[in-house]
């Protein structure tokens, strides 16, 4: 009960702060399933990334990987597993968190994870890590590209912020061999890109 009230509180605020002040645009919200299980794979700008992702989608409460020193503070920490949030560690394979992560997906969740493992605070997209794809590959769920445009610069507002969703990337279940997850990172990181291209270019226009 408590944490349902939490989150309910904590997204109203943050509604507030990226609807109202920021003026977010969200595109292809039709993308996103209604239920069962999907993996979440945006770009990474900002720490902001998390919660302007969330509120753009809005009823689907998305269970993120996050990198295990964001969880020592132990108040930050707290907030974080109130979303459903969990540690993995970064640099070596992680077995308990990909078990939590297919847990997730069995589940019937949506689990966010950031193919390029870091914040890429520059134009363009930095290098997709395996562990997106070796997921869905595991568990065959879908992945859903999404596209944060403007994020890079906050706090500070320099320009339109933007979440835009793609249409799922249907993944078959299988042991996939690193061309295989080589080629299922291509085409998600392509597809982000794309989405990116086609908005930056429509509002340039106008």
């Amino acid at each position: 009960m408590f944490k349902k009230i939490f989150y309910s509180v904590v997204r109203v605020l943050f509604n507030g702060l990226f609807f109202g002040i920021y003026g977010l645009h969200v595109e292809g919200r039709e993308n996103i399933p209604r239920k069962g299980a999907i993996i979440v794979a945006p770009n990474h700008k900002s720490n902001f990334d998390p919660p302007i992702v969330g509120v753009a989608f809005k009823d689907r409460i998305i269970h993120y990987m996050a990198k295990e020193e964001l969880f020592k503070n132990p108040i930050f920490g707290y907030i974080l597993r109130q979303f459903g949030t969990f540690p993995v560690k970064r640099g070596s394979i992680d077995r308990m968190a990909i078990r939590r992560a297919i847990l997730e997906l069995k589940e019937g969740n949506a689990l966010g994870i950031f193919p390029e493992g870091t914040r890429i605070q520059r134009e363009g997209l930095g290098r997709f890590h395996s562990g997106m794809a070796s997921l869905a590959f595991m568990s065959g769920v879908s992945i859903l590209p999404v596209a944060v445009v403007g994020s890079v610069t906050m706090p500070r507002k320099c320009g339109p912020l933007a979440v835009l969703i793609g249409k799922p990337i249907e993944v078959k279940k299988q042991r996939a061999d690193d061309e295989a997850v080589e080629a299922l990172n291509k085409k998600v990181k392509e597809e982000i890109q794309k989405l990116t291209d086609e908005y930056m270019e429509k509002i340039n226009t106008k």
